[in-house]
């Protein structure tokens, strides 16, 4: 048994795992032994390193659910989410109500990384909605930037949109047409001037062009941040149990991190 607030050596707990049980006051052991099962593995497979902010929402409440497991501490600079309106934080993930709910990261693309093509967003959804929304992202109004993931658009064929730094402009998207669910694990990842989308393990969008200018707005979840304000009409109704912000990962990253991440949603009972 892990201890919250208690750090244990010798046992098998990993230091970085146990820090998150501890901030996040993680009481329930198989959610403790998924955390720390989560997190051997990513650094098995050589992702963790490559991870900025990683959002797990296990504890139940928006106080669990806030914070960063890369750097669990309660602040702005540790990019732990602040949640705004009308949330339902739940043993199955945090839920936005769609019309006026939010959770900012703190994150800006602009200042935290250090180039514009080396970058990658991650969600996964347990609702199956057709809607008008930003699941996760930002963009500049000058130019309009995106940095962002933009699911199964109900006033777009349900399509779902991958942009990594890219203008505003449907041809510099990744895009996979008529996107049958919003179920699943989802991630947009830019490597050069590649940008892939994946779904589960499989990667079902390309596209090749320039890169743009990175954002220098906070990356949100549940709304578009649209130079620092919600943009009207993009406010998401999917439940998160899962999300990351963090550089370009490789194909063998993303399988891998699918992989990891599913068995962690296994373990909770909460898996798609």
């Amino acid at each position: 048994m892990i201890l919250a607030g208690t750090v244990i050596t010798g046992i098998g707990i990993d230091a970085n795992a146990q820090a998150f049980i501890t901030a996040a006051g993680i009481t329930d052991t198989t959610q403790q032994d998924a955390i720390n099962t989560l997190v051997l593995q990513l650094k098995e497979k050589s992702i963790w390193s490559k991870l900025k902010a990683v959002y797990p929402f296990v504890g139940g409440t928006a106080s669990a659910h806030k914070f960063n497991l890369i750097n669990p501490v309660d602040t702005n600079a540790g990019f732990r989410l602040t949640f705004t309106g009308g949330w339902t934080h739940s043993s199955t993930g945090a839920l936005p109500n769609g019309t006026n709910a939010y959770a900012d990261s703190f994150f800006s693309p602009y200042t935290q990384y250090t180039v514009d093509d080396d970058a990658h967003l991650c969600f996964y959804s347990r609702t199956d909605t057709s809607i008008v929304s930003v699941d996760i992202g930002c963009t500049n109004s000058v130019g309009n930037y995106y940095h962002l993931l933009s699911i199964r658009r109900s006033d777009a064929g349900n399509n779902s949109y991958y942009g990594i730094n890219v203008s505003d402009a449907a041809a510099n998207f990744a895009v996979k047409s008529a996107d049958p669910t919003s179920r699943a694990f989802y991630l947009g990842t830019r490597t050069g001037t590649v940008t892939n989308g994946w779904k589960n393990s499989t990667k079902d969008a390309t596209n090749t062009g320039a890169t743009s200018l990175r954002p220098n707005y906070n990356v949100w979840l549940g709304a578009q941040n649209y130079s620092g304000s919600p943009a009207a009409g993009f406010y998401s109704n999917r439940e998160y149990a899962f999300a990351s912000i963090g550089q370009g990962l490789t194909d063998t990253n993303v399988t891998d991190y699918y992989t990891a991440v599913q068995a962690y949603q296994t373990s909770l009972s909460r898996q798609i």
